[in-house]
């Protein structure tokens, strides 16, 4: 079994943020259970671990992957046919519509 990539815990979520995550799991790192990695299984099937961290700190991180997951905020944002969710650009308008109001 070849080792898996260690990664920060805040740079899993990000890849949430990016749509690559599919599921996330806590495992233990030591016996008595104090220390713990989270482990997040990618959209092409890879699995990336944080470092081994207090069990309380990994099920924070955890809970807060699965609550995006749930959400589905990778699907708003980038996958890797096309951009699906929408941009903001109201607020342009509104930044232009108040340099206009200002200047007239």
């Amino acid at each position: 079994m070849t080792p898996r990539p260690v990664m920060k815990g805040r740079d899993l979520e990000g890849l949430v943020f990016l749509g690559k995550v599919s599921s996330v799991n806590v495992e233990y790192c030591s016996e008595d259970k104090k220390m713990a990695k989270v482990v997040v299984t990618t959209t092409d099937g890879k699995e990336i671990e944080s470092e081994c961290i207090p069990v309380r700190a990994a099920g924070k991180i955890s809970i807060v992957i699965k609550h995006y997951l749930r959400m589905g905020i990778g699907k708003y944002i980038i996958s890797d046919e096309k951009v699906v969710g929408s941009v903001d650009t109201e607020g342009e308008d509104e930044v232009q519509n108040r340099q206009d109001s200002q200047n007239g």
